[in-house]
């Protein structure tokens, strides 16, 4: 539950900052597959976070996950360079508790570099 609300503060933090459509800032667009075992995630968030001590700063990007696919938001795209990824997934079965349904892993995060043009970039998530 800790890494859930640190998330979700995480979050919150990147849509104040990242949805401002219109800074001026020069995105790019961004679209790939995540798996998880092998399959395709059926719902779920990708949240790209620009790694200031690698010297790249402005606002972080998140990414619904459908059937396995994301894809930035023309004018939501990301702004190459160092990045951390943090993706969160579910079975995509609604439940009492969750739109998305239960978490198929823990938080899975990795450190990757985009290049300063659209491109696409596929995530494998490894089984326990």
């Amino acid at each position: 539950m800790k890494n859930l609300a640190a998330f979700s503060i995480g979050l919150i933090g990147l849509l104040l900052v990242g949805c401002s459509a219109g800074d001026g800032i020069e995105r790019f667009h961004l679209a790939g597959t995540v798996t998880y075992q092998g399959q395709p995630v059926p719902a779920g968030e990708i949240q790209f976070t620009p790694n200031s001590r690698a010297g790249n700063s402005g606002p972080g990007t998140i990414v619904k996950i459908e059937d396995g696919h994301y894809e930035t938001q023309p004018g939501k795209g990301v702004l190459g360079g160092a990045y951390g990824v943090r993706i969160v997934g579910y079975d995509g079965k609604a439940n009492s508790e969750s739109d998305l349904g239960v978490s198929l892993f823990l938080p899975y995060g990795e450190a990757v570099t985009l290049p300063k043009e659209d491109s696409t970039l596929d995530f494998n998530i490894p089984g326990k």
